[in-house]
């Protein structure tokens, strides 16, 4: 692949990631609520996978700890998450998802996944083809800089 079509597929790409985010943000909205924003649903989709430590998630999300704090609390006090004491570090907590918050993130995520799918229907079996191959390796690549990133600070 070429500089420009690498340079074409990024431009590509950032046009397209805004639309997807404003379809999915708007799912949430509709599932949890008009004041939940995209940030507080990647915490609850970060949490729903494993606890995590507030630094953990400050990086991860590439935030202050101040920030996610403020953020943590929002969600602490809709009951979405708990901190409880990390058994590693006593100076730590780790946040979990509550039952009711994980039943809030798979609401809105199932959501999501039902507003897109009759869109992606609309693509030809090429296309959708093309996009399960390249979804992987786009996901591998970005992982793979955020652990990068992370592991700088």
């Amino acid at each position: 692949m070429t500089i420009d079509s690498t340079m074409e597929t990024t431009e590509e790409l950032l046009s397209v990631l805004p639309l997807l985010n404003r379809i999915v943000a708007a799912e949430v909205r509709r599932e949890a609520g008009d004041d939940t924003t995209m940030p507080q649903f990647r915490v609850l989709a970060y949490l729903a996978a494993e606890a995590l430590t507030l630094s953990a998630l400050a990086k991860r999300r590439r935030v202050s700890l101040q920030s996610m704090s403020e953020l943590v609390q929002v969600l602490v006090g809709r009951g979405w998450i708990t901190r409880e004491p990390d058994p590693r570090d006593r100076r730590q907590s780790l946040l979990q998802l509550t039952d009711h918050g994980r039943q809030h993130y798979e609401r809105a995520q199932s959501q999501a996944l039902q507003r897109l799918a009759p869109l992606l229907a609309q693509l030809n079996d090429h296309e959708r083809a093309a996009i399960r191959v390249a979804l992987p390796a786009l996901r591998r690549v970005l992982i793979q800089e955020e652990d990068n990133a992370v592991d700088e600070r």
